[in-house]
């Protein structure tokens, strides 16, 4: 029989074991901790991130949580800005709810031309995978939104690691930021009023300019509309708005439409300013010089057909760069030829370069982070177009009044146009602000919308003398369902239940996903308790039917209903949800559910 081994810890073993221990606990809090108070609504991540790259794809979440990875902090916003960089990319962020009420966040990265961005929320032994951006189906994204934005939803005191994995063949911005939800969705709503502004801008100048081809037969309308709608298939990608709308099913592919915008962009803007400034007859050598530019350009649209994607990235980054410096100089040597325009037409890139500029100060963290820093690209280039749009306008003025029956037929359809986008803007604005108060998911009232609706009912039953009853209802049994098929079922399950309960409630009343698994129905003019009675009995026996799952399956939940109800005197709609909210734990225990009159206690 060997004699037993046995295990001597020396000093310098121990000294060695006590260094690895130091360097292992530092390299785990090398990550600040970001305490989040109720009190702010918004915060940047980028002081409390810190990134590393996986160029060879064999980073595992196990290995970020459990091993020694030498993650660097990012500090400052323009570490985080990484260019064309090989593989994906790891972001780290420790979270603390500081409060003591459970809290909920959206975090949103700023650029929205990230193909794959992947959020590891960790808490504990347990890790929730939520999936974005602009190369991931809408069905597929965390939330339905032009940028990669996700939900968070932190519980009283609790400490979360957020792990994001971010793959993308453009250019690295991943720059991020924590927010209310009450200030993203302020901010979304503000954001896509200008867009759409922004869009609409663009599509009426190249609508205007293609009938005015149609109209005068001059090619110089043909090359600024082609150049517009160009640039705006570019932009629309670019920004996510199209990927969201239009061709989210194209995934990693839609990249190819910024690629190709911009260099049919940049071909079509030579044409223009051969045009527009007649190179041919007053610069001789710069008509040549653009001529062969765009040849160029014709090879860059193919390539952007046919190159791996980041190369194609990297080329149209090449040709657009150098089609505006091209212009730009023949612009000026234009202008000191005093050709006709060229001052207004050096002004316009004048002015697009310098809203790009802006906007790539901004993401490098030398400007500030604001509305004209942030839209730099849009503004500039909006009044680039408008600028050359006036151009247009100015050099070709006797070729228009030679023409004035023409103009004016022109004129009309540009006025129906403009009114369809007037329209369209604001029939998208009322969208928003129905977005606004409505739930997502479920399509019922939100928070928000109730709180709107309940301050309507309560003074209507007040001035009328007419009670009013509120029931909670919070689901039974639903987290099993939730754990056992996944988020996407529960999410299912939710829609079905809130469809019953629109279903069995009474006209004019309203029916709200007050969070998570509750919904609240208020019902006004609700005479007595055998009228509440009712209302809970047909509500349960809806509720509580079978649902059928796609799969086959079929699974039911419970529910527990409280209810108060308001008879008269001064209307408390808070008071009102917390005896609901007492009765319903009280019908969870099977105790009688209470009754609600300002001033009883």
């Amino acid at each position: 029989m060997k004699p037993a081994v046995r295990f001597r810890l020396t000093p310098r073993l121990l000294a060695g074991v006590l260094l690895g221990l130091c360097w292992l606990t530092q390299a785990l809090a090398d990550v600040p901790t970001l305490a989040l108070s109720d009190a702010q609504g918004r915060y940047a991540l980028d002081p409390y991130t810190a990134l590393v790259t996986d160029p060879h794809r064999d980073l595992t979440l196990d290995a970020l949580l459990n091993e020694p990875i030498d993650f660097t902090m990012a500090q400052q916003r323009s570490n985080l800005h990484l260019g064309y960089t090989q593989g994906p990319v790891w972001l780290r962020s420790e979270l603390q709810n500081a409060s003591s009420a459970a809290q909920q966040w959206i975090v949103q990265f700023e650029y929205p031309f990230l193909d794959y961005v992947t959020l590891h929320i960790v808490r504990g032994q347990t890790t929730e995978v939520l999936k974005s951006g602009s190369a991931v189906p809408v069905g597929q994204r965390a939330m339905a939104h032009r940028q990669a934005v996700f939900p968070l939803t932190l519980t009283a005191g609790e400490d979360v690691t957020l792990l994001a994995r971010v793959e993308s063949h453009g250019s690295k911005m991943l720059s991020a930021n924590l927010l209310s939800p009450e200030r993203f969705y302020t901010s979304n709503d503000r954001q896509n009023f200008w867009l759409a502004t922004y869009f609409g801008m663009l599509l009426a100048l190249g609508s205007y300019n293609l009938l005015l081809f149609f109209g005068l037969r001059e090619r110089v309308f043909l090359h600024y509309a082609l150049f517009v709608f160009g640039f705006t298939l570019a932009i629309l990608t670019f920004n996510g708005t199209g990927t969201l709308i239009f061709w989210s099913a194209l995934g990693e592919h839609s990249g190819r439409l910024v690629t190709l915008g911009f260099t049919l962009a940049s071909a079509m803007a030579t044409l223009f300013a051969q045009s527009f400034l007649d190179t041919a007859t007053y610069s001789p050598r710069w008509h040549r010089v653009l001529g062969a530019f765009r040849m160029w350009c014709w090879l860059a649209v193919v390539m952007a057909l046919l190159l791996p994607m980041q190369a194609a990235l990297q080329v149209m980054d090449v040709t657009g760069f150098g089609a505006a410096l091209l212009l730009l100089s023949c612009a000026i040597s234009s202008s000191l030829r005093k050709v006709p325009g060229a001052r207004l037409f050096m002004l316009a890139w004048s002015i697009f370069l310098l809203g790009a500029s802006v906007f790539a100060l901004r993401n490098l963290g030398i400007l500030p982070s604001n509305f004209i820093t942030l839209h730099g690209i849009q503004i500039g280039s909006a009044l680039e177009m408008l600028l050359l749009s006036f151009a247009l306008a100015a050099r070709f003025n006797k070729l228009k009044r030679q023409k004035e029956q023409a103009q004016a037929d022109m004129l009309a359809s540009l006025k129906r146009h403009e009114a369809a986008l007037e329209q369209k803007v604001a029939e998208r604005t009322t969208e928003l602000e129905t977005m606004a108060s409505s739930d997502m998911l479920t399509g019922l009232l939100n928070r928000n919308g109730l709180a709107q609706c309940a301050a309507s009912a309560l003074e209507r039953s007040h001035r009328m003398q007419q009670p009013l009853a509120l029931l909670m209802l919070d689901l039974d049994d639903f987290k099993p369902i939730n754990d056992r098929f996944g988020h996407a079922v529960g999410d299912l399950v939710l829609q079905r239940v809130a469809h019953r309960i629109a279903a069995q409630a009474r006209d004019g009343d309203h029916c709200a996903r007050f969070g998570g698994d509750e919904f609240i129905v208020l019902a006004e003019n609700c005479g007595d308790e055998d009228d509440v009675a009712e209302i809970r009995q047909r509500l349960t026996e809806a509720i509580t039917a079978p649902i059928a799952l796609p799969n086959g399956s079929r699974v039911s939940v419970g529910v527990s209903i409280g209810s108060s109800r308001y008879t008269g005197g001064p209307p408390d709609f808070g008071e009102l949800l917390r005896q609901a909210d007492i009765a319903m734990y009280r019908t969870k225990s099977g105790e009688r559910r209470q009754e609600y009159t300002p001033g009883r206690k």
